[in-house]
C-alpha cells in the first residue's frame, strides 16, 4: 500500500507540474500574471460586465487588489472600466474585443494541444484513460473538499 502511494503522489505531483507549465503557456500568450488571467478568463465566460466588488469575492482578493489587477488589464486594453448607471459609486470591468481574442487564442491553443496528446495514446483506450483520469480527480478533489471542511 505505501508503494502505491508514492506511486499516486508523484502522479499528483506531475500532473500539477503539467497544470502549471500549462498556466504559463496561457499567461505567456497574453503576457499577463496568474491573476490577471484567472480574471480575464471569468470575464470571458461570464460575457458581461461585472461590478469590481463581484469580482473581488468572485476571485477571493480584495477590492484593492482587483483595482490593481484591472488597471494592468486596462493598460493592455484586455478590459475596460466604466461606472454603473445604476449605482454611481459602482465600477463595472467588461472584456474587450482584444481580451476576448487573446482569450479565444489562448483557448484554441490548449485544444491544439489537447488533439495532439489524444493522437499520441492508445486509440483503443482513450475513453478508458478518460474515465479513470476522471475517477481519480473526483476522487482527489473530494479528499481535499473534506479536508478544507474539517479544519
Amino acid at each position: 500500500m505505501e508503494e502505491m502511494v508514492k506511486k499516486f503522489l508523484h502522479l499528483s505531483d506531475a500532473l500539477y507540474n503539467t497544470c502549471l507549465k500549462k498556466e504559463m503557456i496561457q499567461r505567456q500568450c497574453t503576457n499577463i500574471g496568474r491573476m490577471e488571467c484567472e480574471l480575464l478568463n471569468y470575464l470571458n465566460k461570464v460575457g458581461r460586465p461585472v461590478c469590481m466588488n463581484d469580482l473581488a469575492k468572485e476571485l477571493k482578493v480584495s477590492h484593492s487588489r482587483i483595482t490593481r489587477i484591472i488597471d494592468t488589464l486596462v493598460k493592455k486594453k484586455l478590459v475596460k472600466r466604466f461606472p454603473s448607471k445604476q449605482d454611481r459609486r459602482s465600477w463595472l470591468a467588461e472584456i474587450t474585443e482584444k481580451g476576448k481574442q487573446d482569450n479565444q487564442q489562448t483557448i484554441l491553443d490548449f485544444i491544439s494541444i489537447q488533439n495532439k496528446i489524444i493522437r499520441k495514446l492508445p486509440q483503443d483506450k482513450i475513453d478508458e484513460i478518460y474515465e479513470h483520469l476522471e475517477l481519480y480527480l473526483k476522487v482527489f478533489n473530494e479528499v481535499l473538499n473534506e479536508r478544507e471542511r474539517n479544519r
